[in-house]
């Protein structure tokens, strides 16, 4: 039996929720810590050579700034600041190479700066 990847984030997603109910609000919490463990006693599961793309609508999971609202105005106009190397659309939904997303922040900060 062949599970494919949206069915098993549904499941995991699933598993999240049930344990939330059981264990309460930190369970989510704790299971990462286990997870974040686990990728430094095996480092080939962290796979690092993969990019890290980031659905723009949760963009403020991961990183605190800048803001989903800052976020889409970029992206509005990705033409007259570059941010279009930077995003990549599957479909409607805009995902963040959170990597790229570096780059050219950096990039933009050091010409203002001269």
């Amino acid at each position: 039996m062949e599970i494919n990847k949206n069915e098993i984030q549904e499941i995991i997603e699933n598993k999240i929720k049930d344990g939330t109910k059981k264990y309460g609000k930190d369970f989510k919490f704790f299971l990462l810590e286990i997870l974040s463990l686990e990728r430094m006693l095996i480092p080939e599961l962290a796979q690092k050579n993969e990019p890290k793309l980031i659905p723009l609508v949760k963009w403020n999971e991961y990183y605190p700034d800048p803001s989903v609202k800052a976020l889409r105005m970029l992206v509005f106009r990705k033409d007259e600041n570059g941010f279009g190397d930077v995003i990549v659309k599957r479909g409607k939904r805009i995902l963040i190479d959170a990597d790229k997303y570096f780059e050219w922040n950096k990039h933009r900060q050091n010409k203002v700066s001269l």
